[in-house]
């Protein structure tokens, strides 16, 4: 091995990202794509990513998302405890912990105040089969969990306890919604499926009866998602925000 090339690949190393590093710039990326996007809005909701470590990365409380830089990133302990930061963690961190705690297989968090997601959380309304594409959330029915004042243990306990595997998405009764996923990007296409199914509830429902998906037509669906994302699981790190 040539010299030149030795240094090339410590060139390379050298280049590569933290992997905290990386958590907290795709968490400045994701809070901007979602307020772009209309599911997000001035402070509200909240986003985190947990490395293997067990370190959470979890945005900082009342920053704007497009005024959010990675340095206001905060990392925190499974306990909530601040680990590392010079800002003061979301208050729905007791949430962001508890949930990671009871689905080991998540590594990220997305809770948003989407307007269609948060309407039918108001009229304390869970979202059934209306679209195949509920599949892609692992479910066929987005539970309600229920209200508990925000940032407090007992609106942590309520979402464990209405989110069971492998489900990636629920409503809080007069709150808002919260998904998960494997990657960050996973969680925010999850929220983002999650207000368009709301969108079309609500507004089948302004109309007349909306025709709900059987346990058996969601059954064949969600075997040709599951047919359709084995080939992905492998790489279900690389997935990258755009």
């Amino acid at each position: 091995m040539s010299l030149n090339h030795q240094d090339g690949l410590r060139s390379a190393a050298s280049r590569q990202v933290a992997p905290g590093d990386q958590a907290r710039a795709d968490l400045v990326a994701a809070g901007r794509l979602l307020l772009g996007r209309g599911l997000l809005s001035q402070t509200s909701g909240n986003l985190s990513v947990k490395l293997g470590n067990g370190d959470i990365y979890v945005t900082p409380t009342s920053i704007e998302y497009d005024r959010i830089s990675p340095d206001d990133i905060v990392v925190v302990g499974p306990d909530g405890a601040i680990r590392h930061g010079s800002r003061v963690p979301s208050s729905e961190t007791p949430l962001h912990c508890l949930v990671y705690e009871s689905r080991p297989e998540i590594t990220a968090i997305v809770h948003t105040h989407s307007p269609y997601a948060t309407t039918l959380a108001v009229l304390g309304m869970s979202i059934p089969a209306v679209h195949y594409m509920i599949a892609a959330l692992e479910t066929d029915e987005i539970a309600v969990a229920g209200y508990a004042t925000y940032g407090t243990d007992a609106l942590a306990r309520n979402v464990r306890r209405a989110f069971g595997a492998p489900s990636r998405a629920v409503l809080i009764a007069n709150h808002g919604v919260v998904t998960v996923g494997e990657s960050l990007k996973r969680a925010a296409d999850a929220a983002e499926a999650v207000e368009t199914l709301a969108g079309l509830y609500y507004r089948s429902l302004a109309i007349g009866k909306p025709n709900v998906l059987s346990t058996e037509q969601m059954a064949e669906v969600a075997a040709k998602y599951r047919a359709k994302s084995a080939p992905r699981l492998a790489d279900r790190g690389t997935d990258q925000l755009r």
